[in-house]
């Protein structure tokens, strides 16, 4: 409903409907560009993790003073889940 009231007014105030279509057209023509492209070039996702590297990399931080006792524990309890 808002597009359609935007491109009334647009109309109303130009007295030009020609700029409706151009005002419309560069709207929807970015979208269209932006999932094109989304779709041509998707995200990559990360390769998942070791958890047994993962463990070893917190206790390596843990020894050097990174992370607390606290923060070691929560974080393995996050990596078991």
């Amino acid at each position: 409903m808002a597009l359609l009231m935007n491109m009334m007014r647009t109309a109303a105030i130009t007295g030009r409907p020609d700029q409706v279509h151009a005002w419309f057209a560069d709207r929807q023509g970015g979208r269209w560009a932006e999932q094109m492209v989304r779709d041509a070039y998707p995200a990559p996702r990360p390769a998942p993790r070791d958890p047994e590297v993962i463990a070893r990399e917190l206790r390596e931080l843990h020894d050097r003073g990174v992370l607390t006792d606290a923060e070691l524990e929560t974080l393995r309890a996050r990596l078991k889940r």
